[in-house]
């Protein structure tokens, strides 16, 4: 388990790099070309736009794994330690509905605009939409990874955390 996260976890990490590269190279071109050169590039918008697209969808799917996306501590932290284990596994099996909801509903949007085509980079408009599929595939695996590594009912049964001698 804990080599498919480290995996995933470093493809989403050199894969935000990447995009963010991308979007950082197509803005600084357009500068170059627009006030040097005097003349503007066509594509550099719509590829920044793509850019920005997927970071922000694997960025997220980062977040999860690190456990860094917007939760409420507040009623968490005056709960007893049993019942937060299991508002934390109920919490992830709503996430996982709601990231197969997500991959369903991503994945019809981006089938069917796949023959449509951007207007200055003609390619297919499917490259945009298919960031949220993908990027509900990884966060349903994080979460199904929290789901496994957390499992309360041991801890319910007097059983101690992985990770920890007796």
């Amino acid at each position: 388990m804990i080599a498919a996260r480290r995996i995933m976890d470093k493809a989403l990490y050199v894969l935000s790099g990447l995009t963010l590269t991308v979007i950082v190279g197509s803005v600084a071109l357009e500068v170059v070309f627009r006030f040097i050169l005097r003349s503007s590039l066509p594509w550099s918008g719509e590829l920044g736009t793509m850019g920005l697209v997927w970071m922000s969808f694997l960025a997220g799917s980062y977040a999860i794994s690190k456990k860094a996306n917007i939760r409420i501590e507040l009623l968490v932290r005056v709960l007893p330690d049993g019942v937060k284990g299991w508002l934390e596994f109920g919490t992830n099996l709503l996430l996982l509905g709601l990231f197969a909801v997500l991959f369903v509903i991503g994945l019809r949007y981006t089938l069917a605009i796949a023959p449509s085509r951007t207007g200055a980079m003609v390619v297919s408009q499917a490259y945009f939409y298919a960031a949220v599929p993908v990027s509900a595939v990884f966060m349903a695996c994080y979460t199904l990874l929290a789901l496994w590594e957390e499992r309360p009912w041991r801890r319910a049964l007097g059983s101690p955390p992985e990770g920890t001698r007796q």
